[in-house]
Parts: C-alpha cells; sequence; structure tokens
C-alpha cells in the first residue's frame, strides 16, 4: 500500500467536526504542514517526514490536541511511505499517548497508521487487534474502517483463517472506488488460494497488480505478484514463480524493503 493509503491516512489531518469558531490559525504551522503533505502526494517521503517533524513540535508548543493529531497522522503517514513501520509505530503511538493524556479519542486514521506499522514489522497479532479497533470507528471515518477490513483480510490469509477472511471480504462489500475494488480483489484471490483454486487465484492476483499499478500503489503491486507467484508454485509452475517473485522482490529492492526483497 503506497499512495492510496497513505492518502487516505493524510486525508483524515483537519477533518474536525463543527463546533465553535476554530482559533486564530498558526501560519508556520499550517505551511508546515501543508507542504509536508504536498511532498507526500509528489512521492518525496523523506521530504514529508521533515517538514510533518516541524510541523508536530510546533503543534506541541502551541498544545493544540487537533494539530497533534493531524500531524502525527501525516508524520506516521510518511514514516511508512519511506519504509520506516519501527519510526511510524513509535510516532502513532507516541501522539494517541498524548491525546489520551487530554482526554481526547484518537481518530481512526491515526490507530489505522498503528495497526499498519505492526503488520510490517511482523507483530500480526497486535496489528489485528489495533485494526480491530478502527472497524469498530466505521461511522467516525468509513474509509479508514475499510482499509483496516482489507488489513485484518491480510492477517487471515496469512494464519490460513478462511473464517476471518471471509468476514472481512464481507464487510469490504462491492466497492465502486479503484483502491477499495482492488483490495476486494486482492482478498479474493487469496481466498481462491486458500481454497486450493490456484487457477482463480493466479488470475485474480494477476489482476490485482495492474490495479494497484494503475493506482501508483507500488507496494501493492509486489504484494500480489508474491500471491500470484504462490499459486504459480503450488500449479505446479515453479519457472513461473521465480519470475513472479523476482519480480516482487526487486520492486521491494527499489523501496529498499531489503527483508521483503530477499
Amino acid at each position: 500500500m503506497r499512495l492510496p493509503w497513505i492518502a487516505l491516512l493524510v486525508a483524515a489531518c483537519g477533518s474536525t467536526p463543527s463546533g465553535p469558531p476554530p482559533p486564530a490559525p498558526d501560519e508556520a504551522l499550517g505551511r508546515a504542514a501543508r507542504a509536508g503533505r504536498l511532498a507526500l502526494e509528489v512521492e518525496r517521503p523523506a521530504d514529508a517526514a521533515r517538514l510533518y517533524g516541524v510541523a508536530l513540535t510546533r503543534a506541541r508548543e502551541r498544545d493544540d490536541a487537533t494539530a497533534i493529531a493531524d500531524t502525527g497522522i501525516g508524520l506516521a503517514a510518511a514514516e511508512l511511505a519511506r519504509g520506516q513501520p519501527a519510526a511510524a509505530l513509535r510516532t502513532a503511538q507516541e501522539v494517541r499517548a498524548e491525546l489520551l493524556r487530554r482526554d481526547v479519542p484518537a481518530p481512526a486514521a491515526l490507530v489505522l497508521a498503528e495497526a499498519l506499522a505492526l503488520y510490517r514489522l511482523g507483530d500480526k497479532a497486535q496489528a489485528d487487534a489495533t485494526a480491530r479497533q478502527v472497524t469498530a470507528q466505521v461511522a467516525e471515518d468509513a474509509d479508514a474502517a475499510r482499509r483496516a477490513w482489507f488489513l485484518r483480510g491480510l492477517i487471515a490469509a496469512d494464519r490460513g483463517d478462511g473464517a476471518m477472511l471471509a468476514e472481512a471480504r464481507t464487510a469490504l462489500g462491492e466497492p465502486t472506488a479503484p483502491g477499495f475494488r482492488a483490495d476486494a480483489r486482492e482478498l479474493n484471490a487469496a481466498a481462491a488460494l486458500l481454497a486450493g483454486d490456484t487457477t482463480s487465484a493466479r488470475r485474480l492476483a494477476a489482476e490485482t497488480a495492474v490495479a494497484r499499478r494503475d493506482g501508483l500503489d507500488y507496494r501493492g503491486v509486489s504484494r500480489a505478484l508474491a500471491l500470484e507467484a504462490e499459486a504459480a508454485q503450488r500449479s505446479g509452475d515453479d519457472a513461473g514463480a521465480a519470475d513472479l517473485l523476482l519480480r516482487a522482490g526487486r520492486g521491494a529492492a527499489a523501496r529498499r524493503e531489503w527483508v521483503e526483497a530477499r
């Protein structure tokens, strides 16, 4: 999940409910946050992390819970985009703790960033438990809830838990947005593989890879290619599986995700 995931997280920034007139804006904070968001949109996550870090420091100086949440989401998103899940996890957890001290609920997008970081670090049990908190916040942020269901579906597929995978797929429904449609197709591919239907799994994974590419989600491309490779290997096509894994590994190496690349 590259830009589509990241765009989801950052889209939450500034989405506060209506109420009393907002306080006077901090222009320095606003400029840093806007520049960070732009850097993410043009795929410069290192610059985005630096700028969101400046904005978060300013938000803490201002002691503004809303600004802390928004800029914390942005920083965690940038760190995820940089392939630094440990840093993203630290940011998400620190910001959640700051909000808790103020009796302010953590936005669903911030909790989702924490779940994604946990998943990428290999702590799938805690990632699932954290994602479950987001799926319960569907009224607050339906898009974040859908992404959390997708993440829970991936975790279920990794565990071989067909029932949980089916529940996640049902929760996604039949989305029309391209990114969510690709999520649904990927879970369908995983379910087919789990059921032993390697032909369908391979076809659906290949379709997912194309959809992820079209959506500029290159991490998703690598994941779909790896899924297609597993289906190819199980069907006895070792040469095809090797080719697909090479392509997936090259994508991960391009992002400097060396463990995944190997």
